[in-house]
């Protein structure tokens, strides 16, 4: 038979004190039994439940609504009053349930029976789940005990017991030792969950990290709550830290961490939640997990945890796959690819995501990943398979948020190819599901997305305006380390815009905020756009100092990406100082990285590099060879008309004129008015090929533009730079 999971009212029951009395009269607990299920299944098949099977001296059974449980374990309680001997508990919870061969299990079944397990004899204790759908109905009144540490279960459940003067009611004062204190202050509620750790053989250690990723991802969609990003928690040596030290570092008030040890077909796990405010411990347990419900215990995690923090996502976050070895694989698979070298570990993780999804084909989250693998190397018709066909699965099964990544994903293909329209049409759909949703954090990101699309479209007051409301985002979720991502964004348009001193302010702080909460990948990135303002500047010693602290910072982190893109900075900034020997040396270095990768996009910019350092050499047959090559790469991946396509194109045409041969001048125009924006190098270059005034008109005013931002020594040093120099002669020339 089929595996079927759905939303189920699950009861347990059983007899107080039934082991004793089989011990002292066997023959009287034996009719005592008889006695409950004479009457108990009866009222099961009349308030449309399901018996499902008996569990020594109690009962399972499911039924398709709370109510319907709650008025048969009501019921139950009712007609066995009077019999002093049967003393029944009843537990009932309302959850995901998986139905498999007649029988069914899950994490509903569990809590009913810890629920049950918890009730006074001849009480009635149900989940808050329960209690909600009972809220309408007159006959049915509850008494609140908190928040409950299911122990030994590693749940946290909400726990009401239903009143009635034929049910025996707890007294809460008993029920103190396992309630958790929730979070009630005013302050947003932070939190980093720590990967836990790994107690099995090496090999599990993916286990660990890729459920701690799903908390993280969990929890930051939940609402207005601020979670660490697992990048923040390994840029530190959280291993070696105590828990205050790391809430300091992350700046966050709680610390969740445990352990997991998988050992044949179970998992010993393990949890602890502390609050470094009041410096206590909020929820402690240990307990143990079959193999086979391993995609559920993410879900019960990140549930315990949003409830200990008084948080509510708008939406119910749903188990992504019931199938255990599905799940298996693709963790291996995130955490092969977060720690990815090389493009053999890239073609592991494909194998692995393509095995998860013949297991499961519903697992959107894999399929997204699966689509990112392509996209990272630039290829982006095989991404765009991948996310459109997650997109239209998602629309398919009711799958909000995975279509909400799907779109965003889709979006970041088309903004990379320069579809800048459809680009901000993606996000924007995709905006609007995050806000119906009520995820914040994923709200900034999109917000921040669009912003950087307008400025890309040169609309850089419609950038600013949406790179601000990702900056009010952050500063309301209390996120320092977003906060510094968000001026730093707000800094690349001010570059954009010419307005260099403003971008180096804002960078600069970003730079401050990075360098305050240890946010090494952060502090690389910054400080390598600092250096390509200060080379826009023409201050190439300062750009020179920038990069190489950037470099240093990629080259310790080992990201190879910051390295790269470190490298073709570097190599810009010798090309622009008549280094041509070091320039080539930077481009070539920065294309073994994107080579090693597999990243044709970073290919295509390496092999423009090399070509112009051949251009300017005056070796143009060199300059053509490799220039080609770039266009080739953009061509293969879809790249659509924007500023690098106009840029390699002229170099190339450019390359042929020194050469003699015919180039097509309608092709370059066709670039020209496809492109927002033309900086003053490319405007000289346009200006030598095509032989028209108003490129050089355009490209010396640019450069006017950013001397008269420059104090009079720098302004000196920057008019003297090889290119700069030639478009202010060329025009005294020809004005």
């Amino acid at each position: 038979m089929p595996i079927e999971r759905k939303l189920a009212a699950i009861m347990f029951t059983d007899i107080a004190g039934y082991t004793a009395q089989m011990s002292k009269d066997e023959a009287v607990a034996i009719s005592l039994l008889n006695k409950k299920e004479s009457v108990l299944k009866p009222l099961i098949t009349k308030h449309n439940g399901t018996y499902v099977k008996s569990t020594g001296d109690g009962s399972l059974s499911h039924f398709n609504s709370a109510v319907d449980a709650a008025t048969c374990a009501k019921r139950l309680q009712e007609s066995i009053y009077d019999d002093k001997d049967l003393n029944v508990r009843v537990g009932v919870h309302l959850g995901d349930t998986i139905f498999e061969k007649g029988d069914i299990r899950g994490d509903g079944v569990n809590i009913a029976s810890r629920l049950e397990s918890m009730a006074v004899e001849g009480g009635v204790f149900v989940s808050k789940e329960v209690h909600d759908q009972l809220a309408n109905q007159k006959e049915f009144e509850g008494v609140s005990l908190g928040l409950q540490s299911m122990k030994g279960v590693g749940r946290l459940i909400e726990v009401y017991a239903l009143k009635g003067d034929m049910l025996n009611e707890p007294q809460p004062s008993d029920y103190q030792d396992d309630k958790i204190a929730v979070h009630s202050d005013d302050e947003v509620p932070s939190i980093a969950i720590i990967p836990f750790d790994n107690k099995g053989k090496d090999g599990d250690s993916f286990y660990a990290y890729g459920i701690c990723a799903d908390l993280i991802s969990d929890c930051s969609g939940a609402g207005l709550i601020r979670v660490a990003s697992l990048k923040d928690i390994e840029n530190l040596d959280y291993k070696t830290l105590d828990t205050s030290e790391l809430a300091s570092k992350l700046l966050v008030r709680y610390i969740a961490h445990g352990s997991l040890w998988k050992i044949d077909d179970m998992f010993q796990l393990s949890v602890e939640l502390y609050d470094t405010k009041d410096k206590k411990v909020i929820w402690l347990d240990r307990w143990q997990e079959k193999w086979g419900n391993l995609p559920s215990i993410k879900g019960s995690l990140s549930d315990g945890l949003l409830k200990a923090l008084n948080t509510k996502p708008k939406e119910e976050i749903k188990v992504e796959t019931t199938n255990p070895e599905a799940y298996e694989l693709y963790l291996k698979a995130k955490h092969k690819f977060a720690k990815r070298e090389n493009t053999n570990d890239t073609e592991i993780v494909r194998d692995l995501l393509h095995k998860t999804i013949e297991l499961d084909d519903n697992l959107i989250g894999a399929k997204n990943l699966f689509g990112d693998t392509y996209r990272l190397i630039g290829n982006y018709d095989k991404a765009m398979e991948i996310y459109s066909s997650a997109l239209k699965q998602a629309e398919g099964l009711g799958d909000k948020r995975g279509r909400g990544h799907s779109l965003s994903s889709i979006g970041i293909v088309h903004s990379d190819k320069g579809d800048f329209g459809t680009a901000l049409d993606c996000y924007e759909r995709s905006l609007a599901i995050a806000e119906e949703l009520g995820d914040k954090h994923w709200k900034g990101i999109l917000l921040a997305n669009i912003g950087l699309v307008r400025k890309d479209k040169g609309d850089f007051g419609t950038a600013l305006d949406y790179l601000e409301k990702s900056l009010l985002i952050v500063e309301e979720l209390g996120d320092k380390a977003g906060k510094g991502a968000a001026l730093n964004n707000i800094g690349i348009v001010y570059g954009n815009k010419g307005d260099f001193d403003t971008a180096l302010d804002y960078m600069g702080r970003s730079l401050a905020i990075d360098e305050e909460v240890s946010n090494k990948a952060g502090k690389g990135s910054v400080l390598n756009n600092i250096g390509l303002e200060y080379l826009h500047k023409g201050d190439y010693e300062k750009a020179l100092d920038y990069y190489d602290r950037s470099f240093a910072i990629a080259e310790e982190l080992n990201a190879k990406r910051l390295m790269g893109a470190t490298l073709t900075g570097l190599g810009y900034l010798y090309l622009d100082k008549g280094g041509l020997g070091t320039a080539l040396d930077y481009m070539e270095r920065s294309f073994a990285i994107a080579e090693e990768l597999g990243d044709k996009r970073g290919m295509g910019r390496s092999f423009m590099g090399v070509g112009l350092v051949h251009y300017v050499k005056g070796e143009y047959e060199k300059a053509q060879e490799y220039i080609e090559k770039s266009l080739s790469i953009q061509k293969e991946i879809g790249l659509g008309e924007g500023s690098m396509m106009l840029e390699s194109t002229t170099y190339c045409y450019l390359a042929y004129k020194h050469l003699g041969k015919v180039y097509d001048a309608t092709e370059i125009h066709s670039l020209i008015e496809e492109t927002e924006r033309i900086e003053f190098i490319l405007n000289y270059r346009l200006y030598e090929l095509l032989e028209d005034n108003f490129y050089l008109e355009s490209a010396h005013n640019q450069v006017q533009e950013n001397a008269s931002a420059m104090g009079e020594e720098l302004k000196s040093k920057f008019l003297s730079y090889p290119i700069p120099k030639a478009i202010v002669e060329e025009w005294e020339k020809v004005k």
